[in-house]
């Protein structure tokens, strides 16, 4: 990252940029939370997996970049994710590669989040759900992976996607910039292509919808540019680019239907062997077919002149993801509709039990990046 001072257009409406970066991190959590609960499960609290503490760790390396740079410094920002991750990998009480390396502690490690929940609570081992066991032999070898020398290169599940959405949350730099952003972040853990790429597609997406009046169909298809041009190439996933448009324009958005299951509308199947929400490209589908007939709904009521209610077709979005998806699209589709709207679910917020965590690390990104 260049070591120039990082500071926002005077144009831009630092509130209204602020309000779209917490809603999409705490749509994240929320979706995580609900889908791994299970879509249908109506309880006082919910709980976030290491999903989203990954997630929030993704952010928070990109937070450290950030401050280097702040203070005149240029840094790796993929070297500080990296490092960022085996914070994690520690706070999980798991051990750090042999290599001697001991990153210093920010004061993300001291949040609850970390901690596991207490034994006999409904949502006991709930941070243990979704804990990659790839991710973690991945950061366990001491080896940083890179877009050139990848690790796991046959693992294309959602993990790598799900920590994405925060390589999104960097305004005022090209779409071209946060895609390599997320293909080497998400290359620190799985090499796969299509792991990668849809990791990229996801973030640039989040990208698009920090600009006002952006609709998410506008900055779905802006996101599947840079896929476009790596598809033929080594590292690139042919066709990618292709399947998701079909979503984008797929025709149960006109009707408000659901999208059936092994369309190329619900994603439920695509041409790289993506199966409901078990693959990244699987869980991108989903969710993204879910935020978008969110999305159309809300569009109609307003066309038609009734009250729109965003908090209520929001949780209608993330409930269905996570039934087709589980947890990865409804991780998806809570970060793209928090992205898109900037608010959330009333109730589902408060249910959510590291909601402040997220609000406190959320205002800390805000105020390093576009605090005037």
């Amino acid at each position: 990252m260049s070591s120039e001072p990082y500071s926002a257009p005077l144009s831009s409406s630092h509130t209204a940029l602020g309000a779209k970066i917490r809603a999409c991190l705490l749509g994240g959590a929320l979706g995580d939370a609900l889908g791994t609960a299970g879509p249908e499960r109506l309880e006082d609290t919910l709980s976030v997996s290491s999903a989203t503490q990954l997630a929030l760790y993704s952010l928070d390396g990109l937070l450290e970049a950030v401050e280097w740079a702040n203070s005149g410094v240029g840094a790796d920002e993929t070297a500080c994710i990296w490092l960022a991750y085996l914070r994690w990998l520690r706070g999980r009480g798991l051990a750090l590669p042999e290599t001697g390396l001991v990153p210093l502690p920010r004061p993300i490690d001291a949040e609850e989040l970390l901690h596991p929940t207490p034994a006999g609570t409904a949502d006991a081992g709930t941070a243990d759900a979704g804990l990659d066991p790839e991710v973690v032999s991945a950061l366990s070898s001491g080896e940083m992976g890179t877009r050139q020398r990848p690790v796991n290169t046959e693992s294309d599940s959602p993990a790598a996607l799900v920590r994405s959405a925060p390589f999104g949350l960097l305004p005022y730099v090209p779409t071209e910039t946060v895609y390599k952003l997320a293909l080497d972040a998400a290359s620190l853990t799985h090499g796969h292509p299509a792991a990668r790429h849809a990791s990229a597609v996801f973030a640039a997406t989040v990208h698009g919808l920090l600009s006002p009046g952006t609709t998410l169909a506008a900055a779905a298809e802006k996101a599947l540019a840079p896929a476009d041009a790596a598809a033929d190439s080594d590292g690139g996933v042919p066709g990618l680019a292709d399947r998701l448009r079909s979503v984008i324009s797929g025709p149960d958005f006109a009707t408000g239907g659901t999208a059936a299951s092994g369309t190329a509308a619900g994603g439920t199947t695509s041409g790289s062997g993506a199966t409901g929400g078990t693959t990244a490209e699987g869980a991108l589908t989903l969710g993204l077919s879910a935020a978008l007939r969110a999305e159309n709904a809300l569009a109609r009521q307003a066309a038609a002149g009734a009250p729109a209610s965003p908090e209520d077709t929001v949780t209608a979005a993330l409930r269905e993801a996570a039934a087709a998806g589980g947890a990865p699209a409804a991780v998806v589709a809570g970060s793209l509709l928090g992205a898109l709207y900037g608010v959330l679910p009333g109730p589902l917020l408060a249910s959510l039990r590291e909601r402040a965590a997220v609000e406190r690390l959320a205002d800390s990104y805000v105020s390093a990046t576009i605090a005037p």
